[in-house]
């Protein structure tokens, strides 16, 4: 197989690496891309240890609001398939499939740190501890669903992944995706005219740079047909009202927790009405991150 080649218009250098409009893929990347190997080492061993020392405590501390956020979207989902065996790629301490299990689904998760995967299994949640492949996974599909958060923004080869995920699908299956929104109109704003660096840049964890336009795109080419996007809580806001929260850790969490207590409070009075409001705003493509729901066509 010929071996493509990664050329495209250079948005931002950062840390030894550019980040390319890539005219091949459709999607802004880094340039030179790290390889499989050294992402593997680093994703088994050290992430959850070096890079999110605290991910655990402070997830806990968040539970609450993750199990609403998290059956906000399973009630998506259960509008879109009957189905109910999901599996979820890079499912870290398996909230989302305790949240799953709770409402009755089929659940399995991927995961390849060994930190996460046996904190999942030790809540009785099944979770094979593996990079996830086609041929890692092919045993146990076909699945009505395959969900990916925060998860194609670190593979070297999304494209790949995206095709492999489709392959254990039943005809007619659901893809959920999860990812950060990036290079949105708020983050522009704040880089171009109040001269933020890009915080959201990390090249040597975030690979990929994906908004809902560009992702939406990649989908609808490898075959599906996407049935609902969505948006989450513009973080952006903050910093525009003058909370400067990047490299702020403490306060980063406060904007987080009035975030969460927003949320919480719709998810309990006013669910359509958030969604209403988040699917609005992503046609404006505003919001931290994104969700979409597409349909594999066959």
């Amino acid at each position: 197989m010929k071996k493509k080649t990664h050329s495209g218009k250079v948005v931002d250098e950062k840390e030894g690496f550019s980040i390319i409009e890539c005219t091949s893929c459709g999607f802004k990347h880094i340039d030179p891309l790290l390889s499989e190997q050294e992402l593997a080492e680093f994703y088994k061993h050290d992430f959850y240890n070096k890079e999110r020392p605290n991910y655990f405590k402070e997830t806990q501390e968040d539970l609450a609001w993750w199990m609403a956020t998290y059956g906000n979207y399973y009630a998506l989902l259960e509008q879109h398939t009957k189905g109910r065996k999901i599996l979820d790629v890079g499912s870290g301490p398996g909230h989302f499939l305790a949240c799953g299990k709770k409402r009755g689904w089929d659940v399995l998760g991927f995961e390849p740190s060994v930190e996460a995967a046996k904190y999942t299994k030790s809540r009785k949640l099944a979770v094979v501890n593996d990079l996830f492949s086609y041929e890692t996974a092919k045993q146990y599909a076909p699945f009505d669903v395959i969900h990916a958060s925060m998860v194609l923004e670190h593979v070297p080869d999304p494209i790949s992944f995206i095709e492999d995920m489709k392959k254990l699908l039943k005809p007619g299956g659901l893809i959920a995706i999860f990812c950060p929104n990036d290079y949105n109109p708020l983050q522009k704003i704040l880089q171009k005219k109040l001269k933020f660096k890009p915080w959201w840049v990390v090249p040597t964890h975030h690979l990929n740079y994906f908004d809902a336009r560009s992702m939406e795109k990649l989908l609808t080419k490898k075959g599906f047909k996407v049935l609902q996007t969505m948006g989450t809580f513009p973080m952006e806001f903050f910093l525009l009202s003058g909370l400067n929260y990047v490299g702020n850790h403490e306060l980063g969490r406060k904007c987080h927790a009035t975030r969460k207590t927003f949320e919480t409070n719709m998810y309990k009075y006013g669910p359509d009405l958030l969604n209403g409001l988040y699917s609005d705003l992503m046609e404006k493509n505003m919001g931290r991150e994104f969700f979409i729901i597409a349909k594999r066509k066959g």
